[in-house]
């Protein structure tokens, strides 16, 4: 990287979607390394996820029941060449060339942990077990605000076993990661929050979220006056468990994640210390493993 390499993402003909240039990538990998060197001192499985997600596996896990307004479906043409031949002048021009497609079997990943939980399904916990994931994720957030994005990478770091467990390891990683964000002089603030729950009961189940403390959001300033959630310590208590049917000393298993949004980390990093990684303080670029170089 040189100087004038500029990290800033460039925008695409649609709201969310960015293009990131080479710097801006490499920024990202110093994310992840600083990431995995947080996680070297716990026997964390890496798991590669892919960014499609059995449509079954996500009803089964609750989400489209929660955020129906956030996920991305992928449908399909299947009809036959004669069928598409009456389709096929309206690709050209704009028109309703999609009115045949169906819903497949997948939909568009909407966060990195969710293939975990299926991974466990039948199984009783021996011990705790941990995971360590990343994917490209999507949500349909339609809005302009720099960070809301519906194309973004997250990782996160999994862990499932009982409740006494699962309390323990999400304190234990709001913290690191609090402490983590200070290094990359972000200032973070904690604080409670819920999930954009849809419907008639979302105000429910966010108040009784928030009640029980179940998710922490770490926060810091991503543009001038505009402050965003750029990691979370989460708390599913036996959600998960009782949703794919895993135990823990006999009883229904336990779920905990930390959830690292890359882009809007990286993001906050460029609009702290500026849109070129190779000029930012030298403590800055150890922190990432120096992988900003």
């Amino acid at each position: 990287m040189t100087d004038n390499a500029d990290a800033r993402p460039l925008p695409t003909e649609v709201t969310g979607v960015f293009l990131h240039p080479a710097a801006f990538e490499r920024l990202l990998d110093g994310l992840r390394a600083g990431i995995a060197g947080l996680a070297a001192a716990e026997p964390f499985e890496r798991l590669t996820i892919p960014p499609v997600i059995a449509r079954r596996t996500i009803e089964r896990a609750g989400y489209v029941a929660a955020f129906p307004q956030l996920l991305g479906t992928v449908h399909g043409f299947r009809g036959t060449p004669k069928e598409w031949a009456a389709l096929a002048p309206l690709a050209t021009d704009g028109g309703a060339w999609h009115a045949r497609q169906e819903i497949g079997d997948l939909v568009l990943l909407p966060a990195a942990c969710y293939p975990v939980y299926a991974t466990l399904a039948g199984r009783e916990l021996a011990e705790p077990l941990r995971f360590a994931v990343e994917a490209a994720c999507f949500r349909q957030e339609l809005t302009s605000e720099t960070g809301r994005l519906r194309s973004f990478r997250m990782a996160e770091l999994v862990t499932a076993g009982d409740e006494g467990h699962c309390l323990a390891w999400r304190g234990h990683w709001l913290d690191r990661v609090a402490d983590w964000l200070t290094g990359l002089s972000l200032k973070p603030s904690i604080e409670v929050a819920d999930d954009p729950f849809f419907g008639s009961t979302a105000k429910f189940y966010q108040a009784a979220q928030r009640a029980q403390q179940l998710k922490y959001e770490l926060r810091v300033e991503l543009a001038d006056g505009l402050v965003q959630a750029v990691a979370s310590a989460n708390i599913h208590k036996d959600h998960f468990g009782l949703a794919f049917d895993f135990t823990s000393g006999g009883a229904p298993g336990n779920t905990a994640c930390t959830a690292f949004g890359l882009e809007r980390i990286a993001l906050a990093l460029l609009h702290t210390h500026g849109p070129f990684p190779d000029r930012w303080p030298p403590a800055i670029r150890t922190a990432l493993a120096g992988e900003t170089r």
